[in-house]
This record gives structure tokens, sequence and C-alpha cells, in this order.
């Protein structure tokens, strides 16, 4: 499944069950950065994920001023 976020218009992250009751989660951004986390509780790999690529969100931004 692939999922977007609207406070993350940039990125796109997939899900994927990899073994009973383990996930993985990758986020990919239009400009091609990644994130992932894998694990067994899905809103944290979520958060993690999201945190993640609010870093690098964040890290382009302070580059382009």
């Amino acid at each position: 499944m692939i999922k977007k976020y609207d406070d993350l218009p940039a990125w796109q992250f997939k899900f994927d069950e990899v073994s009973a009751n383990v996930y993985e989660i990758i986020g990919t951004s239009e400009l091609g950065h990644k994130v992932s986390a894998k694990g067994l509780d899905v809103d944290e790999l979520i958060e993690q994920c999201k945190e993640a690529a609010y870093k690098i969100e964040e890290s382009l931004r302070s580059k382009k001023c």
C-alpha cells in the first residue's frame, strides 16, 4: 500500500508486511531521498519515517537560504 500525507506533500510512503506482523515502511521524496523503518508497531514506524523526512526537508530548506 502506498500512502501520502498532507504535511509531507513531496513524499510517498510504501507499507509492506515483510513477515508475520513485521512491517517495513519506505518513504521516498520527489527528489529521490529515502527513509525507512522496520518493526512491529506500524504507528511508531510511520512516526519514525515522517520525523526523518521532516529532518531532510528542513535540511533542504536551510541549504536554499
